[in-house]
């Protein structure tokens, strides 16, 4: 015998929605204070905590960012931005030509003073956050003065190539930061005398 279907009201499977995104899915939902689902319980020697990452062989983390830093004390520390001086007629295109200003930002981290140790060369670097790229690293010129005027340092230094100078303005948080950093690159340039 045949009997009539009952009268229920059609139920929405995963694969009907016109959202399917490679899976079921139930409609059904529970409210934010529901009860949750029970974690799956593991006793210890059963073997499935082996495969935790947190119970796994511990591996000594490298920095990518240290370079020829381990050779170098730093002598001062602060975080900073960088900006260098372009005159309008070499801004390049990948650079911020619309802009009307000279001063282009080549970072914002932890800028370093370092001293080779056996070498005694101090240089200037900032590894630019958050991939760690450097910004800025350049030798302190020693025939220089280097003085805080508010919140930065604006500096001489020379080029990549070593055939020019550049000018470049080292921004801080505080006036007093600026005055330290003025003051560490007045104590140190005379190790770069030769």
């Amino acid at each position: 015998t045949f009997s009539a279907p009952e009268n229920r009201p059609a139920k929405a499977s995963g694969l009907d929605s016109p959202f399917n995104f490679g899976g079921g899915s139930s409609l059904a939902t529970t409210p934010a204070g529901g009860t949750p689902e029970p974690s799956a319980q593991v006793k210890p020697g059963t073997g499935a905590a082996e495969n935790n990452d947190e119970e796994g062989e511990k591996h000594e983390q490298i920095s990518l960012t240290e370079g020829a830093e381990k050779d170098e004390d730093i002598l001062h520390e602060v975080r900073a931005k960088v900006l260098k001086f372009v005159p309008m007629g070499e801004i390049s295109e990948g650079e911020e030509k619309k802009a009307k200003n000279p001063w282009v930002t080549k970072g914002v981290g932890s800028l370093r003073l370092l001293k080779h140790k056996e070498t005694s060369a101090v240089r200037l670097l900032l590894r630019a956050e958050p991939r760690g790229n450097v910004a800025m690293n350049r030798i302190v010129l020693p025939d220089l003065s280097y003085k805080a005027n508010e919140k930065y340092v604006k500096m001489t230094t020379s080029n990549e190539t070593g055939d020019g100078l550049e000018t470049w303005m080292i921004q801080v948080k505080t006036k007093e930061l600026a005055k330290e950093l003025g003051d560490a690159l007045e104590k140190n340039k005379a190790f770069n005398k030769k």
